[in-house]
């Protein structure tokens, strides 16, 4: 085989490699499975004993089936309809305001809630500027939100999340919840991974 034709096949092969390497046929959620038990197995030093129950991406959907957290919401929906009706028969209400907080009270989720705790602090200071003294409904409704954003906030930061920063769509990092054993020894926790390099940048048991 002469210097040319070794030299042809090298290059050949390099470049299978790398279209191999490339052409990652696994789908999303089994190279964010990949990267958590690789995770695993390396920080337990255990690469034989490992047991994958239960794994699930933490999004709207995954949080709004929790009782807890529907709960907070459904608080925040019924005390915000309250202080709307009161707000509404201000002669210089705001319209948009109304609009906006309507749309939340019909439905509000809780990748919603930074968004709405800035409009409900609109809803809350043009009340103050109205009223010489508030009424008690709207003293009953404010407490009320503050015990239930706190509770709520409880509720997420078991998951890395907290009511000031509920990105789960559009932002650098994706979360999981995962179930495993080691030794037949159960384990939950919440992983947080890059979307660039798809590595664990941090894990939280619960």
């Amino acid at each position: 085989m002469n210097k040319k034709v070794y030299k042809n096949c090298i290059l050949l092969l390099s470049a299978s490699l790398l279209v191999f390497l490339s052409c990652d046929k696994r789908s999303e959620e089994e190279r964010w499975m990949a990267e958590i038990r690789y995770f695993i197995m390396t920080q337990t030093d255990d690469f034989k004993h490992y047991k994958a129950i239960d794994f699930e991406k933490i999004d709207v959907d995954f949080l709004m089936a929790k009782g807890d957290i529907q709960k907070s919401l459904t608080v925040l929906q019924d005390t915000t309809r309250i202080k709307l009706g009161f707000y509404s028969r201000i002669e210089n209400a705001s319209d948009q305001l109304i609009t906006e907080l309507s749309g939340k009270v019909n439905g509000l989720t809780v990748d919603e809630v930074d968004e709405f705790q800035f409009q409900n602090a609109r809803l809350n200071k043009a009340l103050a500027d109205h009223f010489d003294e508030l009424p008690k409904a709207i003293l009953s409704a404010n407490q009320k939100q503050e015990i239930a954003l706190t509770e709520l906030n409880t509720s997420l930061s078991a998951y890395g999340l907290s009511i000031y920063n509920i990105n789960l769509t559009d932002g650098e990092n994706v979360f999981y919840y995962h179930r495993f054993q080691i030794k037949n020894q159960s384990y939950e926790g919440i992983f947080e991974l890059n979307k660039k390099t798809l590595e664990v940048s941090s894990f939280k048991e619960i």
